[in-house]
């Protein structure tokens, strides 16, 4: 019996950290700003309102991936810098996301009016890591999710 109670006692630190990550809702995200660095860079903001229901704090530490279009990598993504959502709140935070094309080129070929681009040719994987405290970590992949969806998801 003491080592039943021995082990609850040693387990109970690592049953109540345990983060149930279905708890973080993503209530809004939108394009809140455009920079456009040079030819193929581009840095692009975005405004979210997500709410953190766990008893942790959750820092964005880093999301990186590949836009495709109809099968060739087209762009790569990556987030300029982390944002912290604190434990059971609601948070308005922005995020900094770098655009790199891959191949110049290819915007030419697409042509140079962007509003006559169709999101349904553009898929997306991506990489993301969410901490948890300094030692936890979850890494969220994504692959092949169409960029329209993606949109219309959010």
């Amino acid at each position: 019996m003491k080592r039943y109670v021995l082990l609850l006692i040693l387990l109970a630190p690592a049953l109540q950290s345990c983060i149930n990550y279905r708890n973080i809702d993503i209530e809004s995200v939108s394009l809140s700003g455009f920079k456009l660095v040079n030819t193929s860079r581009a840095d692009i903001t975005f405004d979210y309102t997500a709410e953190n229901a766990t008893s942790a704090p959750l820092v964005i530490a880093s999301a990186d991936g590949i836009i495709k279009k109809k099968g060739i990598n087209f762009a790569q993504m990556t987030l300029l810098k982390a944002d912290t959502i604190p434990p059971k709140s609601v948070k308005n935070g922005t995020l900094a996301v770098r655009f790199d094309l891959l191949d110049p080129v290819s915007i030419l070929s697409m042509g140079l009016n962007i509003a006559s681009w169709r999101a349904q040719d553009f898929n997306i994987d991506a990489r993301i890591l969410i901490r948890s405290g300094e030692k936890r970590k979850k890494v969220f992949r994504v692959k092949e999710i169409p960029l329209e969806n993606l949109i219309k998801k959010f």
